[in-house]
């Protein structure tokens, strides 16, 4: 664990820090970090049956039950807001589900409400860049509903908001690792260079940018961009995990007007079946469209550095993902 992560996490005021959405992969992961640091941390999970790490409290609450809030936020002085809806694997819609806006928007006005009444000092909220990137989903909108109510609340308690492109860091959970995971067996062919840029983050980044919004006056009301201030391509990606697998790349790639025709089959088989194909029109687009985002702010603003690029965390990944 990076020396950086527990220093900044031992700096934190010595009170109970909650985090919510402790069983989702980030939240995990900035649990292990503060129960590292030996800062007394309280991990609320909806249902009570994810793998806490050692060291940490668990507290089973449900955002939409504002009662059941009341043990895990008295007392606490700071307070990471993490959780969201995550819909099933086999949704084929998964950013426009209806709990999107239960959990994130009215799940958020709860917990605000209580974290007033218990004198919270700080809170710091995770977003998504979805929410300047074009995207009409649910997912998007209940997002940015919920940025609103939380940089509203600054009259009672600090408040920040960080927003988040794709996190890698993880060997089976998220985009990248689903694209090594594809690689690897074969399942993915070789993609062309769409011209396209796009963020991401590490996750032990995002755990940096958490904690330094939590501790510094000057995010008082601000939303910040984090990412791993690099500019990467969907081919270039598709090249680092080939390279970091032990392969070389092939050469040679898919044309795209194939790649097209695959994407609309894949489309159509599920709408008949109902089930998910590994490539459909949206996800085709979401390859080609750039998503790239300045962080420059957090930056300036909070002396925030990156630990990791893709390339250098790789060979990790790869490593987990084989064990």
């Amino acid at each position: 664990m990076k020396e950086r992560l527990l220093d900044l996490a031992r700096g934190l005021p010595p009170h109970p820090v909650l985090v919510t959405g402790a069983s989702g992969r980030i939240g995990r992961r900035l649990v292990e970090v503060l129960a590292a640091a030996g800062v007394a941390v309280r991990a609320m999970s909806r249902r009570g049956d994810g793998d806490i790490p050692a060291g940490a409290h668990l507290y089973v609450a449900d955002l939409l039950q504002a009662q059941s809030l009341e043990a895990a936020v008295d007392g606490v002085a700071t307070l990471f807001h993490l959780a969201s809806y995550a819909p099933p694997a086999t949704d084929l819609q998964p950013e426009n589900h209806p709990l999107h806006q239960a959990v994130t928007v009215t799940g958020t006005r709860n917990l605000l409400d209580r974290a007033s009444t218990a004198a919270v000092a700080s809170l710091v909220f995770t977003s998504s860049t979805r929410v300047v990137d074009g995207s009409k989903s649910l997912y998007a909108q209940s997002k940015i509903e919920a940025e609103k109510l939380v940089l509203a609340s600054a009259d009672t308690m600090k408040t920040a908001v960080l927003r988040l492109p794709p996190v890698y860091g993880f060997a089976r959970q998220g985009s990248i690792a689903q694209m090594l995971a594809a690689i690897d067996a074969g399942r993915l062919p070789p993609l062309p260079d769409f011209g396209d840029r796009r963020s991401l983050v590490h996750v032990d980044d995002v755990v940096q940018g958490l904690l330094l919004a939590a501790l510094s006056p000057v995010s008082a009301g601000k939303t910040y961009t984090v990412t791993d201030l690099q500019q990467y391509s969907t081919r270039q990606i598709y090249e680092l995990i080939c390279r970091a697998l032990g392969r070389e790349p092939p050469s040679r790639a898919v044309p795209q007007w194939l790649l097209g025709l695959g994407a609309g089959a894949g489309s159509l088989l599920e709408t008949i079946t109902g089930r998910k194909m590994p490539l459909n029109r949206d996800k085709l687009n979401s390859l080609r469209r750039s998503a790239c985002f300045d962080a420059q702010e957090i930056v300036q603003d909070l002396e925030f550095s990156p630990l990791y690029t893709l390339e250098g965390a790789l060979p990790e990944i790869v490593r987990r993902y084989r064990n």
